[in-house]
């Protein structure tokens, strides 16, 4: 034990008295809690129903977003879709163009023997009326020989 003598307090109430003083602060403390909870509970109650109203927002965005995503995945869905008819259409075309080009070089190459063939049937027109004149000048001194020779 310790040997020092038991110090005098300054308080000179009662071992009971100080101990009922203690019980009354604390109660006085409890009571001023108790009544701040009570100032407080207004507070709460509306954090509570806020809270409880921001939970109902975040279900109704989730809802919202499940819906969103199934139309995104049905669009991702439609527009695979368009992607393969698009690439069997750019296919149709690129067939297209290599039709249109053979069948253009081919009328090129016939406008081309057209012409040849024109200008061969043209020169043997001109060559045959040529000889034609020919012949016809021709006949026409010997008629006159025979017209000067009758006469």
């Amino acid at each position: 034990m310790n040997e020092e003598p038991t110090r005098n307090l300054s308080d000179h109430r009662s071992f009971e008295e100080r101990v009922f003083a203690r019980f009354d602060a604390v109660d006085a403390r409890l009571e001023k809690l108790e009544s701040r909870n009570y100032d407080t509970k207004p507070i709460w109650e509306r954090a509570l129903k806020e809270i409880v109203e921001t939970q109902r927002k975040v279900d109704d965005l989730r809802t919202t977003v499940e819906a969103i995503e199934i139309r995104v995945g049905a669009i991702e869905i439609k527009v695979d879709a368009i992607e393969i008819r698009v690439a069997a259409i750019e296919a149709q075309l690129e067939t297209l163009r290599s039709d249109y080009a053979s069948m253009h070089h081919e009328l090129l190459d016939t406008q081309h023997e057209f012409k040849r063939t024109l200008t061969r049937l043209l020169e043997a027109l001109f060559s045959f009326l040529t000889d034609t004149r020919d012949l016809m000048r021709d006949n026409d001194a010997r008629l006159k020989q025979l017209e000067s020779k009758l006469a």
